[in-house]
């Protein structure tokens, strides 16, 4: 188990799977966070880690990162003082907690474009060819950082996504889906992009919809959209009625606007945005209907 800090006790049994943060950021933070997620399924694959629990450390001079995050319950999060000291966070109170709406098949995505899942699929099916047992993730991430050095984070936000889509499986290899996903590479680009399409639907009518929205607003014309992702975002929310799961945050919708710009379906110029195409996803690299 890849971690930071593992603790056994006397008869070698893992007590504790350790992620460790400095003072990273927000999106330091969110690294740390599905790391030790990662480390939620990663310990049942060992006989001596299934009752272990997760700790993610950080400074404490992050603690009010993540009342901007949401951390699962398995996960506990400890601060660390100046002084050396260590303590607990203290979850919000269950009187008032925040609600989030999670809409249909929306998950976490980060810094990512559909052609990079391709080259993803695509290494780790070789490697689960040339592999026998679990797959790394180290084996992974060093392949990409080899084959393709400029996708973020060496395809690590990539992994988490493909383990929601259920295309990966707690071993790193590929599940029935990840390799109907490889047969549609092998088959034809084109079906790949469009079943990619279909999975992120979601998050690309949500950010559609918010841009038009902006434009009347601003009255703007769909040529020109001035506005921010933390805009969309919380146009997004408005819409609903209340705070919507990952597409509240900027860096979700920046990685939508990024596929969006991969599939032709915006344009950047000068600094405002451009809608092209108002289609349904299915169409949404290939013309209108």
């Amino acid at each position: 188990m890849e971690a930071d800090l593992v603790g056994y006790d006397s008869s070698g049994e893992i007590v504790y799977v350790v992620e460790c943060k400095g003072s990273v950021g927000l999106n330091g933070i969110t690294q740390g966070i599905g790391q030790a997620y990662q480390y939620l399924h990663q310990k049942l694959l060992n006989q001596r880690g299934k009752g272990a629990s997760v700790l993610l450390v950080c400074p404490k001079d992050t603690e009010n990162t993540f009342t901007e995050l949401y951390v699962p319950d398995e996960i506990k999060v400890f601060f660390t003082t100046p002084d050396g000291n260590l303590y607990e966070r203290v979850r919000r109170k269950q009187g008032t907690p925040t609600i989030e709406l999670q809409l249909p098949n929306t998950f976490y995505i980060r810094d990512c474009e559909i052609d990079h899942f391709k080259d993803l699929v695509k290494i780790i099916e070789e490697l689960g060819r040339q592999t026998k047992g679990p797959v790394t993730q180290s084996a992974i991430t060093s392949r990409v950082r080899k084959r393709r050095p400029k996708i973020a984070a060496a395809g690590y936000n990539h992994l988490i996504t493909l383990r929601s889509l259920g295309a990966l499986d707690a071993q790193n290899r590929l599940t029935p889906k990840g390799y109907h996903l490889f047969g549609l590479i092998e088959t034809r680009n084109e079906s790949f992009r469009r079943e990619f399409c279909d999975y992120l639907y979601c998050f690309l009518i949500n950010v559609m919809n918010a841009l038009v929205l902006i434009a009347n607003d601003k009255n703007n014309t769909l040529k020109a959209i001035d506005c921010t992702y933390q805009e969309i975002a919380d146009k997004i929310c408005e819409t609903w009625g209340q705070t919507v799961r990952f597409m509240y945050d900027a860096r979700t919708i920046s990685t939508a606007m990024r596929i969006l710009h991969e599939l032709g379906a915006v344009e950047y110029t000068d600094q405002a945005i451009t809608l092209k195409k108002l289609v349904h996803a299915t169409y949404l690299p290939w013309g209108g209907t």
